[in-house]
């Protein structure tokens, strides 16, 4: 987990109720996880010696949904230099 999922999951300790945990189950999570996963590919990209592939990879996918920044940090990054 990224520091923003870890600093809501801090949050939901502090004061926990069903609802809270429900809603961020839901919804939050998957939002935390999109701003760790943007910060992760920023990072790649900050990176001079990344090829170019990876590079147009990475800054077509930085403002793409959760689920596309997710699949391009765990297989899709992996995938551009082969």
């Amino acid at each position: 987990a990224g520091k923003r999922v870890k600093q809501e999951i801090y949050a939901l300790l502090d004061a926990p109720t069903p609802e809270k945990l429900r809603t961020w189950l839901e919804t939050g999570y998957r939002l935390a996880q999109a701003e760790d996963d943007r910060v992760a590919v920023a990072r790649i990209l900050a990176d001079p010696d990344i090829s170019d592939a990876l590079r147009a990879a990475a800054e077509e996918v930085i403002d793409g949904t959760p689920e596309e920044l997710r699949y391009f940090l765990e297989t899709g990054r992996y995938e551009v230099d082969e």
